[in-house]
């Protein structure tokens, strides 16, 4: 049902429509608007609640001992390691907790 629903063509409509409706100067401030998203997205994804520097540099630090953080060895059900500040594993999901 669903096959074939992005090909070149349909792109190319969806970016006409998507063209008139915002115009051509909003274009630049909607892609960063949605790069935003998707980059705040994948920061909930992995735990990561880290905000930038003021200055635009690298993130701030945690403010939780990587002691407290859940998950800060291994998960529970794959084994696999886990990043100090993931509420979940990034191999399989499972949500990790402290102990």
């Amino acid at each position: 049902m669903g096959a074939g629903l992005f090909q070149p063509g349909h792109l190319l409509v969806i970016l006409l429509i998507v063209l008139i409706i915002f115009g051509p100067g909003k274009l630049p401030e909607l892609g960063s608007a949605l790069g935003n998203g998707i980059r705040e997205f994948k920061r909930a994804i992995n735990g990561a609640h880290d905000e930038p520097s003021p200055s635009g540099g690298a993130p701030l630090a945690p403010a939780v001992s990587p002691a407290l953080v859940p998950g800060s060895a291994t998960c529970g059900r794959c084994q696999a390691p886990a990043q100090p500040g993931a509420r979940y594993c990034t191999q399989c999901g499972q949500p990790l907790t402290t102990g």
